[in-house]
């Protein structure tokens, strides 16, 4: 890719290619009588609106995790409190799915869901995430527990987990943890936030500067800490098994009570990847509508096709992209 990345890209495709219109926003499918796709109408930064005639259409412009209407119309109320991990999702506006559907094309995906990660809301950087919490608790601004904080592998089960944050209270929640972290190699590496955790000499004092109850979160921490009582090796890097007894939500790996100082804690917020939802398509990357049939000379790829339920498979988010990009591409030679 060229030094200036993706602008550069697109202006050494240009002479081969066709052209780039910047500052131009989709806002309607071009549908002929028989129900075609032939092109898109545009508006510009002048305002005016423009019809582009295509014999073919690609919809690759992203989910909808930076449109607060459509998440709030899929996701409810919790929507509020979620934000796009990166500053790039703030311009995924889902325009292309909403021209996809209102031409006939079957949605598909999970609406209602989407990739999460568990991020500092502090931070400015994007994809500040805090994957330190299986070492710790999570509570809530009630100062409670309110899931199982190390279920199995990270990578395996944040998403849920991070998912679950959303759900509480100002959506938010705190990783709790203590000096024994130190002994976990590299756990610095867990976090990409530039804002450094909260600490104090107790916790009493963490508790303070984190605004949260204090004999509500002491008496948590307490029935945490009693509950941990597993006689089997602790083994930071592996899932140890070493879990919580007769505590209410259980700890099922990597629980040791929280009582050396200094104490540690991260606020965490929900961070939106990108949104499950989409079209359905085939496997020429052609959009399908409500009866299974091909909506002819319309296409899509990416974050537009929807394909995801409860979990997102890892390293597939790009993958798709290059994918149904390149079926698309093929198909649309052999025309």
């Amino acid at each position: 890719m060229p030094h200036d990345g993706f602008r550069g890209w697109i202006r050494n495709c240009v002479p081969v290619a066709g052209r780039t219109l910047d500052n131009t926003t989709a806002i309607a499918l071009i549908i002929a009588e028989d129900g075609s796709i032939q092109g898109v109408t545009v508006v510009g930064a002048d305002g005016l609106r423009r019809k582009l005639h295509a014999g073919a259409t690609i919809l690759a412009s992203g989910g909808y995790q930076g449109n607060p209407e459509m998440l709030t119309r899929y996701m409810g109320t919790r929507a509020r409190y979620i934000r796009p991990v990166a500053s790039g999702g703030y311009y995924d506006k889902g325009e292309g799915i909403r021209m996809a559907l209102a031409a006939g094309a079957a949605p598909a995906g999970d609406f209602s869901s989407y990739h999460s990660e568990p991020i500092d809301p502090r931070s400015r950087q994007p994809g500040a995430v805090v994957f330190i919490y299986p070492y710790g608790i999570l509570v809530n601004t009630s100062g409670e527990r309110f899931l199982d904080e190390a279920p199995g592998a990270s990578d395996a089960s944040y998403d849920n987990i991070t998912r679950a944050i959303a759900e509480q209270k100002e959506g938010i929640s705190y990783v709790i943890f203590d000096a024994q972290v130190e002994e976990i190699p590299r756990w610095k590496t867990s976090i990409r936030s530039e804002v450094a955790p909260l600490s104090a000499s107790s916790l009493e004092s963490l508790l303070a500067q984190l605004g949260l109850p204090l004999s509500e979160t002491l008496s948590t921490i307490a029935r945490y800490n009693a509950g941990c009582t597993s006689q089997r090796a602790y083994s930071p890097l592996e899932l140890d098994g070493v879990a919580t007894s007769d505590v209410i939500p259980p700890k099922s790996n990597w629980a040791r009570p929280i009582e050396k100082g200094p104490f540690y804690a991260f606020p965490i917020i929900s961070g939106n990847c990108f949104t499950f939802g989409g079209v359905k398509v085939n496997v020429h990357a052609q959009v399908l509508d409500n009866d299974g049939k091909v909506l002819s000379g319309l296409y899509a790829a990416g974050e537009t096709v929807g394909l995801y339920h409860q979990v997102y498979t890892g390293s597939t988010s790009v993958l798709r992209g290059l994918v149904f990009g390149r079926l698309a591409a093929q198909h649309i030679a052999q025309l």
